[in-house]
């Protein structure tokens, strides 16, 4: 049902971009101007889908839902309204990994009794993650287009690689020294954490190979497809 809601946010995103910047005219814009109609009609079915398996869900885990749902509304509505043409829209990159990770993590902890340190620590792992990604995409994008508005045309190239390498960083040092001592779940998914940062890191270290036929988006999101390998354990 994540995954499935996850898909619904970005083609409801998409579809709002193709009325609020009718301008743009990049190719992934005219992919999604073009089949608009099938994207409705995916919309409609991941809806209905979402409907039915909401009545498995734990009581918990609805209502966390549904506030979460009201503020990520909020902060759509707050995006559109104020920023649409502003300078400013460079905020839905953190903004997005916040709400993002608020979804993977809040859903599976809300239901817990009690949260340990190394879990808080994953989470912040999850966190740094899924903004290194959002980095990312708004480097190669800011390379294809260099009057680009994101964090990137703010910090600069230069240090946006240092901060994406960074983070990298601060996740190995801290998978090292607190998950390398152990065969739980907690350490097998480190594991995976660690893949996912070290691939997003490496798209950065071959720009012109990972910008070929947008590799790098294909790639930067695939990588949280990695978790699926816990299926094995």
């Amino acid at each position: 049902m994540l995954g499935s809601t996850t898909w619904v946010l970005y083609i409801l995103d998409r579809l709002l971009d193709l009325r609020i910047y009718p301008q743009d005219h990049t190719a992934r814009h005219q992919f999604h101007f073009t089949h608009q109609y099938n994207l409705q009609i995916t919309l409609i079915a991941l809806v209905v889908l979402n409907g039915v398996l909401l009545l498995f869900l734990p009581e918990a885990v609805v209502w966390y839902g549904v506030f979460l749902a009201l503020g990520v509304g909020f902060y759509f509505w707050i995006l559109n309204r104020f920023f649409r043409n502003n300078k400013a829209q460079w905020v839905k990159e953190p903004t997005t990994a916040i709400c993002y990770v608020l979804a993977v993590a809040g859903t599976a902890l809300v239901s817990k009794p009690s949260i340990n340190l190394s879990t808080w620590i994953l989470v912040g792992i999850f966190f740094l993650i899924a903004l290194q990604n959002l980095l990312i995409f708004s480097y190669f994008e800011f390379k294809q287009a260099a009057e680009t508005e994101n964090m990137v045309s703010i910090i600069g190239e230069k240090l946006s690689k240092k901060v994406i390498h960074g983070i990298t960083s601060v996740n190995v040092f801290l998978i090292v020294l607190f998950f390398t001592n152990g065969t739980e779940y907690v350490n097998y998914f480190a594991g995976i954490t660690l893949l996912m940062t070290l691939g997003l890191s490496f798209l950065i270290a071959v720009p012109e190979w990972a910008l070929h036929n947008d590799r790098y988006r294909w790639l930067g999101d695939g990588v949280f497809l990695l978790p699926a390998l816990l299926l094995l354990f």
